[in-house]
């Protein structure tokens, strides 16, 4: 009867352990973490123990457990879980082998099947064949790779890896490597080479062979591919997806006490306090009494700062490395009151044995440093070369430089100077950028050819249309400004008494000759020119303009002829009628002797004759032809003959008043003609001066003289000086006005460009030194914020001055562009500029013979 009821038993024991080995494949899953698969896991290990106690008993009963489980799966033995167990597991089945051995001596008087449903239910909270199917579903997912892999952790460092056969340069741009033929180097110092790259065709062709190219890499530090592991791509996906990169990481763990969990409330001693602590103490006692004794007797001084101090004070805490040498000193009392020397100057070049060869003095360069003083020499020595550093000699005043040296070093007084710790781009006023102050001229765009020699003057039309300008040929050229078509050419020459210019040469200035300036009269309903030949001042009808305009001036002019032939009276000479003249500076008895006298100007036609060559090669004056336009006469017509050489002209803003300027007639050197009655004033009685130009002022009765070196500013209503502007300059060469009549700027031979403020004082607001030679010409525009300067270097600068109607706020003065477009003939470069009255645009003349137009494009 017992043995047949040991079978049942046995199988039943060989089935939970069969489940029991099933159950040591199965590794948790990122799925372990939920509450039912962790129990299972628990259970699966609890079983695993109790799989080894079992399997202890059969070894021991005789009975071979494998030949009953089978083979052991290689992945079972290779799993990274560490198998863990606690006490109460081991009694537990220690207590069941116990349990089985009685249960086989036994099993004769016990009821078999109670006892295979109590040895079942023993092993119920296992569920074997619960977790066998989690297990093959695993398997079949793919799941458990994963998990398997996540095990078996990899501790070697990124160093290892590195030290393998990795790159070295650390994490520094690879850029720097562009232009070599590695990318770095490894650990032995060799060189990695680069790797000879795929295009994109080829790429995909190798992408498509190859079945790892999805979880392939590129390693851009050490060029190669990297094919990820199933355990990297199991950490990446639980990492994107939010979860931990390991499945087993408790981010909540079980709170352990350390000391312990039971709430104690009782001390650890139950000693009673000592008396002391309830006892005053004497000692205490004795140094309060101390302490009192010492405050009635005033030597108290604990808490009080000393006023001296004491020497062993140490000084308070400060940065050493503060940049601020000011702030460390400051804060350091020991530091406060110490200037150290100054350090000896370091050897330099000179002073080596062997120096090279361009600090090595000649004969030529010692002669000049021993005449010069000791203090301004170069060096206190001489350089000598040496070939070797044992042929140098004792230096003979080493012991005299030592010796000055403690000189210096005690007898020398020494004073700290603080330096202002400015910016010095914060003193400097922030100037716009020129894009930002466009339109300006900026490309040279049209040339006008045709003069022979130097052109001296150019002018613009008041519409803007036409060009006038003047040069040493003796001729003016009226000019189209947008087509360069020239329009017309007078010949001046017979005003004067030289010889003609060759083309290539330079006339001296004022020659007789040369057509010194030409200018356009301010108003735009008389199209006249006035030019300047010598000692004569031709007034040209131009015959610009609509029918109106031509007739209006061709009737002015008649009126003027006809008040000249009557003056004249056929014989060139006429009486003085500056007697009617508002003079600034006159007097009965300078009145009186220019009576009678002989005419200073004499008003009269011109005559325009043609040399005409004879039968016999003869030549004889014959009168030109007129030149008609809308029914009335072209060309020059009047001429105003002076007893000296005019070298300067200036309109009045009305058109009606022409100043001109001899600067050898002396107190006559300016005069001022009236066009409508055909008259002269002189308004100076004595000489103002050496006179370089004049400029009327644009909206008020003054009238602006330029000396050497002074700029005289006169009312010509009330006959006084009004302002004398200091230029600070040598000798002064051209003027003009400011539109609005505040500002004026002056040119002169010593390079500069000296802008004054009227309303600021009388000395220069702003000087501007950016040329490199005479400034010869210089203008503002009617319209724009531009100002132009021209020189001798064959350099035109260009400036933006804006003018603003508030009285507190400066101009504003800003380089904008340098023109270049002339050359140097005879050390001269531009002669004259002129704005046009509407664009931006910009035209000068050169000693080359060229007329520049320059624009902004």
């Amino acid at each position: 009867m017992a043995k047949k009821a040991a079978a049942p038993v046995k199988e039943v024991v060989v089935e939970e352990s069969e489940s029991e080995e099933e159950e040591e494949v199965e590794i948790d899953s990122e799925e372990g973490f939920d509450s039912e698969d962790q129990e299972d896991s628990e259970g699966s290990d609890e079983e695993d123990e109790d799989e080894e106690d079992e399997e202890g008993d059969s070894a021991n009963d005789g009975t071979d457990r494998s030949d009953v489980d089978g083979s052991e799966d290689p992945e079972d033995s290779e799993d990274g879980f560490e198998q863990q167990s606690s006490s109460d597991e081991d009694s537990l089945n220690e207590d069941e082998s116990t349990d089985e051995e009685k249960d086989d001596r036994d099993i004769g008087d016990v009821d078999i099947t109670k006892e295979a449903e109590k040895l079942a239910n023993s092993r119920s909270w296992s569920n074997g064949k619960h977790r066998s199917k989690v297990i093959a579903a695993a398997k079949k997912s793919g799941e458990l790779g994963a998990q398997q892999l996540l095990q078996n952790d990899d501790l070697s460092s990124d160093d290892e890896e590195v030290a393998e056969y990795g790159n070295t340069i650390g994490r520094v741009p690879l850029h720097w490597y562009d232009s070599f033929d590695h990318i770095g180097y490894d650990i032995k110092g060799g060189k990695i080479s680069k790797r000879k790259g795929m295009d994109r065709i080829d790429q995909h062709l190798a992408n498509r062979d190859d079945p790892n190219a999805s979880r392939t890499i590129y390693d851009m530090y050490n060029d190669r591919n990297v094919v990820l592991s199933e355990r990297e791509l199991e950490i990446i996906r639980r990492v994107q997806a939010g979860a931990f990169a390991h499945p087993e990481f408790d981010d909540t763990p079980d709170y352990v006490d350390y000391e312990s969990s039971i709430k104690e409330i009782m001390p650890l001693s139950a000693a009673p306090e000592p008396k002391r602590r309830f006892v005053a103490s004497k000692w205490e006692m004795m140094k309060v009494m101390k302490i009192v004794k010492a405050i009635k007797e005033g030597r108290y001084t604990e808490g009080a700062k000393p006023e001296g101090g004491k020497a062993g004070d140490k000084p308070p805490v400060y940065l050493i490395w503060n940049d601020e040498e000011d702030d460390v000193i400051a804060e350091s009392k020991r530091h406060q009151y110490h200037l150290p020397a100054p350090k000896m100057p370091l050897p330099g070049h000179a002073e080596s044995y062997n120096p090279p060869a361009e600090y090595l003095l000649t004969e030529e360069e010692k002669a000049q440093q021993e005449d010069l003083d000791p203090k301004d020499r170069t060096y206190n020595f001489t350089p000598k070369e040496h070939s070797c550093l044992r042929h140098v000699g004792g230096y003979d005043n080493f012991i005299k430089e030592r010796f000055e040296r403690c000189l210096d070093l005690y007898l020398c007084p020494r004073k700290l100077k603080r330096r202002l710790n400015i910016d010095p781009e914060t003193l400097v006023p922030r100037l716009p950028s020129p894009r930002e102050l466009k339109p300006f001229p900026n490309t040279l765009c049209l040339q006008f050819l045709g003069h022979v020699g130097a052109v001296r003057s150019v002018a613009i039309s008041p519409d803007g249309q036409y060009l006038a300008s003047a040069g040493d040929d003796g001729t003016v050229r009226l000019w189209e400004l947008d087509t360069g078509l020239c329009r017309f050419v007078w010949d001046l020459s017979s005003c004067g008494t030289g010889s003609a210019v060759s083309d290539g040469q330079l006339a001296p200035e004022g020659s007789p000759k040369s057509v010194v300036q030409v200018i356009w009269n301010p108003d735009p309903s008389h199209g006249m020119l006035v030019a300047v030949v010598h000692k004569s001042v031709v007034i040209i009808a131009t015959g610009t303009g609509s029918a109106d305009t031509v007739e209006l001036t061709d009737s002015q002019l008649s009126a003027i002829e006809e008040l000249a032939d009557k003056r004249s009276g056929g014989n060139g000479e006429e009486e003085d009628n500056s007697e009617d003249s508002d003079n600034a500076g006159s007097d009965e008895e300078g009145a009186g002797k220019r009576k009678n006298k002989k005419a200073t100007c004499v008003w009269e036609r011109f005559n325009r004759v043609v040399q005409v060559n004879g039968r016999k090669g003869k030549s004889a004056a014959v009168s030109a032809p007129k030149i008609l336009r809308h029914g009335s006469e072209v060309g020059p017509r009047l001429k105003l003959q002076m007893q000296d050489p005019v070298t300067h002209v200036a309109w009045h803003y009305k058109g009606d008043y022409l100043a001109v300027l001899s600067p050898t007639a002396g107190a006559q050197a300016v005069s001022i003609h009236q066009l409508s009655k055909a008259k002269t004033q002189f308004p100076f009685s004595k000489s103002p001066g050496k006179v370089q130009a004049l400029s009327f002022h644009p909206s008020r009765p003054y009238i602006f003289i330029v000396t050497q070196q002074h700029v005289k500013l006169f009312h010509l209503v009330e006959q006084k000086l009004v302002k004398k502007l200091v230029s600070g300059c040598k000798w002064l060469s051209s003027i003009d006005v400011h539109p609005s009549g505040d500002h004026v700027i002056v040119g002169s031979y010593d390079r500069r460009v000296v802008w004054f403020d009227l309303d600021l004082s009388s000395t220069p607001y702003k000087t501007l030194k950016f040329h490199e030679k005479a400034v010869r010409s210089l203008q503002f525009h009617r319209r724009y914020p531009l100002m132009a300067s021209a020189s001798d270097d064959g350099n035109i600068h260009v400036f933006h001055c804006m003018v603003y109607s508030d009285l507190a706020r400066n101009p504003l003065l800003v380089p904008l562009k340098v023109l270049r477009g002339h050359g140097v003939v005879g050390g001269v470069g531009v002669f004259s500029v002129a704005f046009h009255p509407k664009q931006p645009w910009l035209v000068s003349a050169g000693a080359d013979g060229v007329i520049n137009l320059f624009q902004d494009l």
